[in-house]
Formats: structure tokens, C-alpha cells, sequence
């Protein structure tokens, strides 16, 4: 519950001081948000080690395997990155950029689902 609250503490902290900055150095407010975003991921890793604990737990009591599980952490991993990153140009004035981010995300995640559409179909074709 600690890390949390320190996270929303830096980002109020940033969000604040790249609002005083933004009028005289808007180049500089998107340095600071982009440090924020990577100071924030690298807290958020330590959040990481329960979601490992749960995949092996599940794989273990479940035999689901990582032709399962993969796709589906590939797919959340990918919607972060390209979430993070258009807001990151929208806060640029790079709309066109933030879109052509969002449409390139959308299509690797349906590239990382594909295995898994795969495995999907098989068994529904076995089950036919």
C-alpha cells in the first residue's frame, strides 16, 4: 500500500512542476513527464513478483501453459506501452504520432493473440 501512495505523491509532485514549466519550456515539461513515466515503471516493477507468483501458481494447479498465458501477457504488456507512449506524444501536440502509436499497438497485440486464436480453434475442432 506504501508504494502506491509514494507513486501518486511524484506524480502529483511532476504533474504540477511541468505545469509551471510548460509555458516558458515546453520542451523541458516533456522531459520531465517522460522521467516521471520511467521513474514510475521502475517503482511499479517490484509490483511485478505477485503476477509471476500467480502465473506459476496457476500453471501449476490448472496445466495451463504459457501457449495460454503468453498471448494473453504479451497483449497487456503491449497495451501499456503503446497507452504510455500516445499520451506521451499527445502531451507533445503529436496527435497524428499518438494515433499512429495506438493503431501500431493494436496491431502487434492481434500479432501476439494469433497463437492463441490458434490454440483456440484447434480445440474447438477437436471438440467438433
Amino acid at each position: 500500500m506504501e508504494l502506491p501512495i509514494r507513486i501518486c505523491g511524484i506524480l502529483l509532485v511532476s504533474c504540477c512542476a511541468a505545469l509551471m514549466i510548460r509555458r516558458n519550456s515546453p520542451e523541458l515539461s516533456l522531459l520531465l513527464s517522460m522521467a516521471a513515466v520511467t521513474l514510475v515503471i521502475g517503482a511499479a516493477a517490484a509490483l511485478f513478483k505477485p503476477l509471476t507468483d500467480l502465473w506459476e501458481k496457476s500453471r501449476e494447479l490448472f496445466g495451463v501453459g504459457e501457449v495460454y498465458l503468453l498471448p494473453v501477457v504479451k497483449c497487456c504488456a503491449i497495451a501499456l506501452i503503446s497507452r504510455l507512449t500516445a499520451d506521451l506524444c499527445r502531451e507533445a501536440s503529436q496527435i497524428a504520432a499518438a494515433s499512429a502509436v495506438e493503431f501500431l499497438g493494436l496491431l502487434c497485440a492481434l500479432g501476439a493473440a494469433m497463437p492463441l486464436v490458434g490454440n483456440m480453434m484447434s480445440v474447438i475442432g477437436e471438440m467438433l
